[in-house]
């Protein structure tokens, strides 16, 4: 019976050598982590220069389209493809934090409506509209900090967050359905009175160095003070259903993917 207690206290100092040195392990990896995460952002520039040229990729937010109850009346306002390209340029860099400011040129690729009448209508024979608006560019000038929180060989991973401004012209569009002179839809959509939208954003980002360049990726969320765009849509004189009335809110929020590439300084002899 001692042997088998001696056996077992053998085990559990073993168990707890074992955490003991598991435990020590991850504090030193953490401790390594958080030494090479204290590097400034100035080393992170220092053989690159601090402008970049950008390219993005954006998922814009469908509208809010109320009333949504008939499956055979209705309007839809679609997720939209929004492209971006400017130039990114870190203005500060203090520790682990970097400021940085972009400007950048955005633009919808297919900006698409669709209308469903219902299928049982003799006059609309389930009549499906699109349309597509020609008012699809956009400035955008964000500013972002950055918190550099790890760091391993050629790769440093930051998150951050900031705020945004875009400057986007008002419009105001109407669009109607009509057969036979008969009008069976009418939707009026705008911007807002104002040509600016103020945003906030949060980021996940790569910086990843090779020979010639440096190259930074980013996963990005945007969201918007206020609503992009807002209307009325209205189905009427149909053969079998009541006349409906709704209304239309778009956000302005997007989700996006960034690429930016800062070229290496040349050395000088």
């Amino acid at each position: 019976d001692v042997n088998i207690i001696n056996v077992m206290l053998q085990i559990q100092v073993l168990k707890l050598n074992l955490k003991i040195i598991a435990m020590s392990i991850v504090l030193i990896a953490i401790l390594k982590t958080e030494k090479l995460s204290a590097q400034n952002f100035k080393n992170l520039f220092g053989e690159h220069h601090k402008w970049g040229l950008v390219g993005q990729y954006n998922t814009f937010s469908a509208a809010n389209i109320t009333p949504t109850n008939n499956k055979y009346l209705r309007y839809e306002i679609f997720n939209s493809k929004m492209f971006a390209v400017g130039i990114a340029y870190n203005i500060h860099q203090y520790k682990k934090w970097n400021f940085k400011a972009e400007l950048q040129i955005q633009w919808f690729g297919d900006y698409e409506g669709k209308t469903i009448l219902e299928p049982e209508n003799e006059t609309s024979q389930n009549i499906g509209a699109f349309s597509r608006t020609e008012h699809d560019k956009l400035g955008y000038l964000p500013l972002t900090a950055e918190y550099m929180y790890a760091k391993s060989g050629s790769f440093s991973f930051t998150i951050g967050g900031g705020l945004g401004l875009t400057y986007y012209e008002p419009y105001n569009i109407t669009q109607r359905l009509s057969i036979n002179n008969v009008e069976l839809f009418f939707v009026n959509y705008k911007t807002s009175n104002s040509s600016f939208y103020f945003s906030n954003h949060i980021q996940a980002s790569v910086y990843f160095k090779r020979k010639n360049i440096m190259i930074q990726t980013s996963l990005i969320y945007k969201k918007s003070y206020t609503s992009f765009r807002t209307g009325i849509y209205e189905f009427k004189n149909l053969e079998l259903s009541p006349d409906l009335k709704g209304s239309i809110n778009q956000s302005g929020d997007f989700l996006g993917l960034s690429l930016t590439i800062y070229p290496k300084k040349n050395k000088r002899k």
